[in-house]
């Protein structure tokens, strides 16, 4: 994997880290006030689809290679968004 592919992906994992930001903040609003059952199982599917989301983006961009610092900038993206939010 050459030097670009590694910097787009890097790019992407932030850009995923802020988009996951707003699932969770969107998933949150949905199942406030549900059901327990309603809430396990709506959590479940969407840790499934938001890992299985992020596994096709590096798919498509670098035949899924997953990387330690690819997730370290995703968790990078998502804490700065929060942050920037709270203030």
């Amino acid at each position: 994997m050459n030097s670009y592919v590694q910097l787009f992906c890097l790019i992407v994992s932030f850009l995923y880290g802020i988009l996951l930001y707003y699932l969770n903040m969107f998933n949150y609003k949905i199942l406030k006030g549900k059901n327990i059952l309603v809430k396990i199982l709506g959590s479940i599917l969407y840790i499934l689809n938001v890992s299985l989301l992020y596994i096709l983006f590096l798919y498509k961009i670098n035949y899924g290679v997953l990387h330690i610092y690819f997730v370290l900038f995703m968790i990078l993206g998502y804490i700065g968004i929060s942050v920037k939010k709270r203030k």
